[in-house]
């Protein structure tokens, strides 16, 4: 699949969401990395905020950037949002994302994000 660079923010979101196996999660900063755009975060979290995507295909993308742990051993702390079967965490075990609950956050390991690279080397592939 192949993303282009002249197509509306959208779409280029929309085909990084489609590259995003089950059991895999991603953050917005490297969802805008790999789509050119280094300093997007916020853009791609507005047009994922807009953009009419059910739960469970944007759920995948979390806000990365709170770890704890040890090296190997690492999680990202995403907090929870909503209830029930609307919430992240159900959204996500629908995804067969692995994660343990800690509070009201969901400790997701680092192993299973990709980065801007892996994304971008989906996006070529035909």
């Amino acid at each position: 699949m192949t993303c282009l660079p002249d197509s509306p923010l959208e779409e280029q979101v929309g085909a990084v969401l489609a590259v995003i196996a089950d059991g895999e999660v991603t953050g917005y900063g490297e969802i805008a990395r790999a789509l050119g755009i280094p300093r997007g975060a916020r853009a791609v979290a507005r047009v994922m905020a807009s953009g009419g995507w059910g739960w469970d295909a944007a759920c995948p993308v979390i806000p990365v950037g709170r770890t704890r742990g040890r090296a190997g051993h690492r999680c990202f702390i995403v907090p929870e949002m909503g209830e029930g079967t609307d919430s992240r965490s159900a959204a996500l075990a629908r995804r067969a994302v692995s994660f343990t609950m800690d509070r009201e956050n969901i400790l997701i390991p680092t192993s299973q994000c990709l980065d801007a690279g892996e994304l971008m080397e989906r996006l070529a592939e035909p």
